[in-house]
């Protein structure tokens, strides 16, 4: 019987293993596919404990898969949303992972890099694979390899109360070719303000924290015609995070502060308190505005700070890692979650997309079909901008979010980005180091 691990060899000295686990680096590891006819295959999956509903959802998925597959037993673990990064990256430096991780597909290209999942390419069903939306394949993705298979998919988008824009004389913008310009944008917030019954005009969802804040504000750099990060090796820092485009963007969201604009929801109520008219989220907040505001709730275009509205995706996939001894069983369990029932289910659980055709066909809990249509179809050609994929994502997500809570705080946005791009450096210094160190292991 293939031994089952648990969280308790997390915390083995991680000086004594790091380079054991660096031998992995760019290595096609063999998987071993154990005989299920000799054999009970017992899975651990560690997931994030986030929304309620979900978590309640995979729990009774993982009780009908063991109940029809009676030689493979998965065991599902649920690990603090707010440390969870942290145990992976433990546990890759330990050797101490579980078999399948769910995992946040901007921290993909870190642990593809050191490692730590292994390619579901050839092992992923034809009939599944054509299923999946090209935005979320792609998603799953690094350097021509898929490591990584999502269920649903979430994107940040504009609320608005209808009667505010009304109001104010303001026209609805539906697609990203009649967004808001940046100007046009920034006379609402003002007549918002002036107008309205409103203390603030826009919410901006400067009250997420960390990773959460980076993808908030990934596409609004975009959007600014700049960038986060430098995908591709070498990975030149300079003049990227801290470039000319995002100095501006962030320069004029601090004057927005100053002046009043923005309000920092530090309660979270700030659109359903109605003290704002404007709501920058993500699809799981629908559900709730939806109840609460009815016809009076629209969904508009991130405005165009100047090179065109734009508009990311956001998924949590589920990878299997180099640990997994019986990689037949690992795919069973991932294929089973992305029949279409599940996946439909996984949707309205998670109050976003589904990323299937075969689900999102049937799909109809997010019911502003108008509003939400360029978001669907964009899933489905793939033209939605994916997550960035680098190794130094997660260093770059922290750094930027503590250069944002400066700059939102008063800080220079010059002197703020410009520590970020020096911690990401010192980061970037860090992954070179570690991978001499795996090159020269593997010479001697």
């Amino acid at each position: 019987m293939i031994k089952n691990r648990s969280l308790s060899g997390l915390l083995v000295c991680s000086l004594l293993v790091t380079s054991i686990s660096w031998l992995l680096v760019g290595c096609d590891r063999q998987e071993k596919v154990v005989s299920k006819k000799s054999i009970i295959s017992e899975l651990d999956v560690w997931v994030h404990t986030g929304d309620k509903n979900a978590l309640l959802l995979l729990q009774d998925q993982v009780a009908r898969f063991n109940a029809i597959h009676s030689r493979i037993e998965i065991t599902l673990i649920s690990v603090p949303k707010g440390t969870y990064n942290a145990q992976i990256d433990a546990a890759i430096r330990t050797d101490t992972l579980p078999d399948i991780i769910e995992l946040n597909s901007a921290y993909l290209a870190n642990f593809a890099e050191r490692g730590a999942l292994i390619k579901l390419d050839k092992f992923l069903t034809e009939t599944t694979r054509l299923d999946i939306l090209p935005a979320a394949f792609k998603q799953g993705m690094y350097h021509g390899r898929l490591y990584s298979l999502a269920t649903v998919s979430n994107s940040p988008v504009m609320y608005a109360r209808k009667s505010a824009l009304l109001a104010v004389g303001y026209r609805i913008p539906v697609v990203s070719e009649e967004a808001w310009n940046i100007e046009e944008f920034e006379g609402l917030l003002e007549q918002l303000v002036k107008k309205g019954d409103y203390s603030a005009a826009v919410d901006l969802s400067l009250n997420q924290k960390k990773e959460s804040l980076t993808r908030m504000f990934h596409p609004i750099l975009l959007s600014g015609g700049g960038v986060m990060l430098d995908e591709q090796p070498p990975y030149k820092n300079s003049a990227v995070l801290n470039s000319a485009q995002n100095r501006a963007v962030l320069g004029r969201i601090q004057r927005w502060i100053n002046d009043g604009y923005v309000d920092g929801n530090v309660d979270g109520q700030a659109f359903l308190n109605a003290r704002v008219a404007l709501s920058w989220g993500g699809l799981e907040k629908y559900r709730r505005y939806k109840e609460t505001f009815g016809d009076d709730l629209v969904v508009v275009p991130l405005p165009d700070f100047g090179a065109g509205s734009r508009r990311t995706q956001h998924v949590w996939g589920w990878g299997v890692t180099r640990t997994c001894e019986d990689t037949q069983a690992a795919m069973r369990f991932l294929e089973f979650l992305l029949q279409p029932d599940e996946v439909l289910l996984a949707a309205k659980a998670n109050a976003v997309l589904p990323a299937t055709f075969s689900a999102l066909a049937r799909f109809d809990f997010l019911n502003d079909k108008l509003s939400l249509s360029e978001v669907v179809e964009e899933q489905k050609n793939g033209t939605i901008f994916s997550q960035l994929k680098s190794p130094l994502y997660p260093v770059m997500s922290d750094a930027f979010h503590k250069a944002l809570i400066r700059i939102k705080n008063g800080a220079s946005v010059d002197v703020s980005l410009s520590s970020a791009v020096h911690m990401i450096d010192e980061g970037l210094n860090k992954f070179e180091s570690e991978r001499g160190n795996l090159e020269a292991e593997v010479t001697n």
